[in-house]
């Protein structure tokens, strides 16, 4: 799908020929192009403006396509190299001659150095000075000393300045030698056992130069050669070293990556939680608002010119997904990414990232093992090991094994503190359901006249989730339990099974078998007091987006009301508490980069991040989009089991809650980005539907 998408293997078109012939016409085309892209003629180090005290220089280095792609003519910009190792590696390589032969052509290198004065020259060649000076020449004098006493006077006072230039200088260094490595590992120069240990020496040479003075608020934003550094970096970590036998050298190359980003003044354990013990290690990011990096908005006009593409010319794995992101070990050091998930991969996949590595200078690509997913539970009764915590009778004391509601059991869903009054996020299936459950992700009131031909609708309650969780049956409106009887009916079996490891009369073999007793209580309760019936439900491509959607009119005995609950243990965060555990309401304009959670059957309370631009996935045979959260700062979201639960944000400008979307799908295999339907878009589908309004909130009589 990506090569295909990002136009990999073209036709060669007349004009890329003739531009081929005019390089072929110029073989000093790169060095010139070398010369003129930093402003230097022949010098050594890249071209360095004034700037403001303690500031950066403006990046404009990402505002085109990277002049500094691997071709047969790349070896030219290491004339701007001044590294020990980079010199020896480019005279090993012109030690055979001067010349090079390309494609049958060769090429002479050209130029002659600049003339300087030797011992054998005479001096009385060079220019005499006059002894006798007029008037003028005095003036003209007293103005240059004038003149170099005040620059002398600017070079003092911009002291600032000239750090920043030298900081400028070691960085533009470094990531010319990366760079000049990672076309020699791609045009298979060196291999990568190689290019790692001189990636490492490239590092150290740089954090043990004493030429280095830090610039404060140096990050990827301001900081082009940050961002080229860190994307061949990453590119090491993620593409090239990904085989068991690179460990040690991974966990090399990273520990001077996080040397050389602590030198700049950059924590790179800052995104962890608090009192966290992990060893460093890469992160994904939402592109978001408060981060401006370039490229950002080309990289989501692309993301839409893929969604354009005709399904029926390509195809791909199911669940094969393009997502963009930022990926860092923080925030300040991140650059703009492109997640290329396959469930299947092939080494052609790889070749793939070789070939589009170039396509933007500080994009860094990169491959996982992955797909989307519906993020409902298939759940096998006897095989979760989830079920297992938590009930083994020789850890329970004395007063659980005595007490008759089994308090040391802690079963793996939520219970209602009122069964009549349940709160949102608790897990959901159909009555008869042996296997799918998934999580009720809030209630909708239909806004209905009394006088209206639905006025027997009016003042009805619905529930709402995900349709893949209740409309796998073959059986029309079913009744719905909350919570999931597939989930009790595991729990129970479990507890059975657990209970005959001890001895008859036991007073282990006895709580478990209070517990059990307990579970079918509760089932038999259910099924007397159903909660409501699936009254409709749909998952199909609307209008170029996905529509999951099933609502269940709730019994008149239950109350609804869309609140959390107040369990702790399935929410941690200790504010959602009191008022603030209200839904209120409709967040209709999502802002990249908006903090939001959500608590699901399954993985409970976990947070993350809107990202800024839609990811793009493929499944049931065509291209397809949506709108998804990246996990933050725990790197994970969402779990099977979790679909229909809605995601929340805490409101700024007064207590509660505010609902975003709806969960419909997850990454399988990381977990770390959760695919949700905004709520606008819900609620404007069930109007075309039902031509009924509908809200989070009751109609006011």
């Amino acid at each position: 799908m990506a090569g295909k998408l990002f136009n990999i293997g073209r036709r060669t078109s007349r004009k890329d020929k003739q531009d081929v012939q005019s390089s072929s016409d110029t073989p000093d085309a790169e060095s010139q192009g070398s010369s003129s892209r930093f402003g230097q003629g022949d010098g050594d180090s890249p071209n360095v403006v004034n700037n403001p005290a303690g500031q950066i220089p403006e990046d404009t280095a990402s505002t085109r396509f990277s002049d500094k792609s691997s071709s047969i003519f790349s070896r030219g910009r290491t004339a701007n190299a001044s590294s020990k190792n980079s010199s020896n590696m480019s005279g090993a390589r012109s030690a055979s001659g001067s010349s090079k032969k390309v494609f049958g052509n060769t090429y002479n290198d050209l130029g002659k150095p600049l003339r300087v004065v030797t011992n054998s020259e005479p001096f009385g060649t060079l220019s005499t000075v006059l002894e006798e000076k007029s008037k003028a020449d005095f003036a003209k004098e007293n103005s240059a000393r004038a003149a170099m006493t005040s620059t002398h006077e600017r070079e003092t006072s911009s002291l600032p300045e000239r750090a920043a230039n030298s900081c400028q200088q070691e960085l533009f260094h470094l990531e010319t030698n990366l760079m000049e490595l990672m076309d020699d590992v791609h045009q298979n120069v060196l291999n990568i056992s190689k290019a790692i240990i001189l990636a490492i020496e490239f590092f150290k040479d740089f954090l043990s130069s004493g030429r280095v003075v830090v610039v404060p608020n140096i990050s990827s934003e301001n900081s082009s050669n940050l961002r080229n550094i860190s994307k061949i970096v990453f590119h090491f970590l993620d593409n090239l070293l990904v085989s068991d036998g690179f460990s040690n050298s991974r966990s090399i190359l990273l520990k001077r990556y996080v040397q050389f980003l602590k030198k700049l003044n950059i924590d790179p354990m800052a995104e962890r939680e608090p009192g966290s013990n992990t060893l460093p290690y890469l992160m994904n990011f939402c592109i978001d608002e408060n981060h401006t990096l370039p490229n950002t908005s080309r990289l989501t006009k692309l993301m839409e010119e893929i969604l354009k593409t005709d399904s029926s010319i390509i195809s791909d794995q199911t669940g094969a997904f393009i997502a963009p992101i930022r990926r860092g070990l923080c925030q300040r050091a991140s650059v703009l990414s492109i997640v290329f998930g396959i469930p299947n991969l092939q080494q052609e996949h790889y070749e793939m990232i070789k070939v589009l590595y170039s396509m933007y200078p500080d994009v860094h690509l990169y491959l996982t093992k992955d797909s989307i997913k519906p993020c409902a539970k298939v759940q096998s009764p006897l095989n979760s090991s989830k079920f297992q915590e938590g009930i083994h009778g020789d850890q329970l004391s004395q007063t659980a094994l005595n007490d008759s509601f089994g308090a040391g059991f802690s079963p793996p869903y939520r219970i209602a503190e009122n069964p009549l009054s349940p709160p949102i996020s608790m897990s959901i299936s159909t009555m008869d359901s042996s296997q799918m459950t998934g999580t009720l992700g809030g209630y909708v009131f239909p806004q209905i006249d009394k006088t209206s031909k639905f006025s027997a609708f009016s003042g009805a309650s619905f529930a709402i989730t995900s349709a893949h969780v209740l409309l796998t049956e073959s059986q029309d409106y079913q009744d719905v339990s909350v919570p999931s009887s597939v989930l009790q009916k595991a729990y129970l079996a479990t507890i059975l099974k657990e209970s005959k490891k001890y001895p008859e009369n036991s007073q282990e073999r006895m709580a478990f078998v209070k517990e059990a007793q307990k579970i079918k209580e509760q089932l038999k309760w259910h099924k007397e007091n159903k909660f409501g019936q699936i009254v409709w439900g749909e998952r199909s491509m609307v209008n170029q987006k996905l529509s999951d959607i099933s609502i269940i009119k709730v019994n008149p005995t239950y109350k609804c009301e869309n609140h959390i609950g107040n369990n702790a243990k399935f929410i941690s965060d200790p504010t959602l508490r009191f008022q603030n555990n209200y839904v209120k309401k409709k967040i209709m304009k999502i802002k990249a980069g908006l903090k939001v959670f959500k608590i699901g059957a399954s993985s409970n309370y976990t947070s993350g991040q809107v990202n800024g631009t839609r990811l793009v996935y493929w499944a049931d045979g065509k291209l397809q989009s949506s709108e998804f959260v990246v996990a933050s700062p725990s790197p994970l979201f969402a779990a099977a089991g979790d679909s229909g639960s809605w995601i929340l944000a805490k409101s700024e400008d007064q207590l509660g809650l505010g609902v975003v979307g709806m969960l419909h799908s997850y990454d399988g295999a990381n977990q770390q980005f959760g695919l949700f339907t905004p709520i606008d878009d819900i609620l404007e589908r069930l109007h075309d539907v039902t031509g009924v309004h509908w809200d989070i909130e009751p109609e006011l009589d």
